[in-house]
């Protein structure tokens, strides 16, 4: 995973987190602190990724697995459910390769 360097603000606080409370390396304690946000987002990204799969006539599990082994798939379900102009999904072709997490040419 690569991910690009944090505000300094925030790069400060993940410096101090692992400082002071867990003496993890800078790279490890980032991982845990994502792992964390995950977990307590879980019911919020659930709830979206629940009411598109029910929109598909699929399992909340079965979109959480498709978005992961075969997005584009997915993807193109969703495009043909929803009208033009209506879709869920953010347009990568269409939107601004800035610093946002729709640039393609970011890793994670």
């Amino acid at each position: 995973m690569k991910l690009e360097p944090l505000a300094p603000f925030e790069d400060r606080l993940l410096h101090a987190l692992a400082f002071f409370r867990t003496g993890r390396d800078v790279e490890r304690q980032a991982l845990h602190c994502l792992s964390m946000y995950l977990r307590q987002s879980e019911s919020r990204v659930m709830g979206e990724v629940g009411f598109y799969a029910r929109q598909l006539g699929i399992t909340p599990e079965d979109a959480l697995e498709a978005i992961y082994t075969d997005p584009e798939a997915l993807r193109d379900r969703l495009r043909e459910r929803f009208p033009s102009g209506q879709t869920p999904l953010l347009e990568l072709d269409s939107a601004p390769n800035s610093d946002s997490a729709t640039d393609p040419e970011r890793e994670i």
